[in-house]
């Protein structure tokens, strides 16, 4: 690449230099980020959840209030800790699903 004395070109050339330059810079920049979208799609696709993880069933539910149910995974909610006070074994909360399976 031959150096270009800047301060020598007529107004006009240094337009004409300027829009070849933001030109190339529009077209590397697609292509880059096609690239980086090209891995995202890839690195999602690698790291989705598994149906099963994704729709997780619940182990636990309120007896007091069966729409109240806990996954066992995170923070025991409220209730459970709730009942777990008054006296009443985790093992008592889960669900006939999580006994089975």
């Amino acid at each position: 690449m031959t150096p270009i004395e800047l301060d020598a070109c007529s107004t006009d050339e240094l337009w004409t230099l300027y829009e070849a330059i933001v030109g190339i810079l529009q077209r590397r920049l697609e292509g880059e980020m096609r690239q980086l979208d090209e891995r995202l799609v890839a690195l999602r696709g690698r790291f989705q959840a598994a149906p099963d993880e994704a729709n997780r069933s619940p182990r636990f539910r309120n007896p007091g209030d069966p729409s109240q149910t806990w996954s066992g995974r995170g923070k025991r909610p409220r209730w459970v800790t709730d009942l777990l006070k008054t006296g009443v074994e985790l093992d008592e909360l889960r669900t006939q699903q999580a006994q089975s399976g």
